[in-house]
């Protein structure tokens, strides 16, 4: 658990060394702009998500905030963070449920602009309807472990 968690807050975390977006360096107020982002792929994640941190370093103590897009289709497996999620869809139509198997048919379907909280250590599953960008936010550090170990693409 513990290497799978480190993976994915030093992933976060290099996205944020490449942006000087981190919250300890801002001036009173701090602006982020579309074209400001900066997109990566991580080897925890299906090759088809990217994110981008807006706010925060969620490999460290303290608020953060990124964004994560993903093409229509996209599945993302049944998994946990430490810590509670607050996730807000938008763009595109995103699927998602809290439970340890997945399945499509059972989740929540979420249009744009809807929002909804994940509670830490909650195994959760999400489908991309169409194209979407969901921004979620919560307190580092933070990591991400698998519900069942075949589905951490790390090990396809």
């Amino acid at each position: 658990m513990i290497p799978t968690r480190l993976a994915a807050a030093f992933g976060f975390g290099l996205v944020v060394a490449a942006s000087p977006l981190a919250h300890s360096d801002h001036p009173p107020m701090l602006n982020v702009f579309p074209a400001d982002l900066r997109w990566a792929n991580f080897p925890i994640l299906p090759k088809d998500i990217q994110l981008a941190t807006v706010y925060g370093d969620p490999s460290k103590p303290g608020p953060y905030i990124f964004r994560a897009r993903m093409p229509a289709g996209t599945k993302l497996w049944s998994h946990r963070h430490p810590d509670e999620r607050l996730v807000t869809v938008l763009q595109g139509t995103y699927r998602s449920a809290v439970d340890e198997d997945y399945d499509v048919a059972a989740a929540t379907e979420y249009p744009e602009g809807s929002f909804y909280v994940t509670g830490p250590n909650a195994p959760h599953y999400s489908y991309a309807v169409t194209d979407v960008i969901v921004q979620e936010q919560g307190v580092g550090p933070t990591g991400m472990e698998y519900v069942h170990a075949d589905d951490d693409p790390r090990k396809r």
